[in-house]
């Protein structure tokens, strides 16, 4: 007889599904041989690349919310699930025949959610997960030695920001010149299709120092930032995605000075990247060896304070 299947209800925001990816690799080790049904936007699939066991994701293609209850209903009611989990404020798992259910009360934002199968008092949070292939290649120049020290540079969500393309070049200038970690760096640029920042980049940056990514898979990214030294940029999911993979120092550019509490990177508003640059000298580690990521000095994490302007 074949084991009944789990159901997993994502939540619709790409940042909090992202972070859901936590409970779903708790999920899969703690019941490998159970089928896992995902329900989810197809453009959030590829967050669950090459993870082990058995998905079927039924997606919908809604730009905004949920998919439609009734077509929700009628693609889950019927089935004799093991455990249903729910991270979308629906009520939907009450109606469904399920061994187990279980109910998040999910705050949009969240970096980490409470562990599946530990007591609410061991104060026990999965962070998200990203799997990557044992062996994977990225199209990085040849000649650049395996100990080369990688900067990221995560362009996307540029509107959050008021960094120009002259200030990512001056940063890069001031962190091979000054930060003994970062000597002979080569930066790795990620961004949208046709964004002009990058493109403006590779024009000035010698080739040899610099590699643009406009299409590398979720993936893919996630192997470039656990080798990364440093992640620098806009984009709130690779920032994301680096703190959780344990790169030694991601900063975040943002307009907003009301961040979530919590976060898993420093943040700094502004436009000076000598004062960047002073920062990643004082908390980037100076070897390779994985680092705790620096939180902020709200979090309830380890780590210094960022700098906010």
């Amino acid at each position: 007889m074949a084991p009944r299947s789990n159901l997993i209800i994502l939540p619709p925001d790409r940042l909090d599904a992202f972070t859901a990816t936590g409970v779903a690799a708790e999920l899969l080790a703690f019941e490998p041989d159970r089928p896992v049904h995902i329900v989810t936007h197809e453009d959030f699939v590829p967050l669950f690349q090459d993870a082990p066991g058995h998905l079927r994701f039924i997606t919908h293609d809604r730009a905004n919310g949920m998919m439609p209850p009734l077509r929700l209903l009628n693609e889950v009611m019927g089935h004799n699930w093991n455990r249903v989990i729910s991270l979308a404020p629906t009520r939907l798992p009450f109606l469904l025949w399920a061994h187990h259910r279980h109910h998040y009360r999910f705050e949009r934002g969240s970096y980490a959610l409470p562990a599946l199968f530990a007591s609410p008092q061991s104060g026990t949070f999965r962070p998200p997960h990203i799997w990557t292939p044992d062996k994977m290649h990225l199209a990085l120049p040849e000649t650049l030695a395996p100990d080369t020290p990688l900067v990221v540079l995560a362009l996307a969500e540029n509107g959050r920001a008021i960094w120009e393309w002259r200030h990512y070049a001056e940063l890069i200038w001031r962190l091979s010149d000054s930060v003994d970690a970062l000597k002979k760096a080569h930066i790795v640029v990620l961004s949208p299709k046709g964004c002009e920042m990058a493109t403006a980049l590779m024009r000035n940056i010698p080739a040899g120092q610099i590699s643009h990514f406009d299409d590398l898979s979720f993936a893919k990214q996630g192997g470039l930032m656990r080798r990364a030294r440093l992640l620098i940029g806009t984009d709130r999911l690779a920032a994301r995605m680096a703190a959780s993979l344990g790169t030694p120092l991601v900063l975040r550019f943002d307009r907003d000075n009301d961040a979530a509490q919590g976060r898993p990177y420093g943040l700094y508003v502004g436009q000076d990247a000598v004062e960047v640059a002073r920062y990643v000298a004082a908390h980037l580690p100076p070897d390779a060896s994985p680092q705790r990521p620096v939180a902020s000095s709200n979090a309830p994490h380890e780590g210094a304070n960022e700098p906010t302007k």
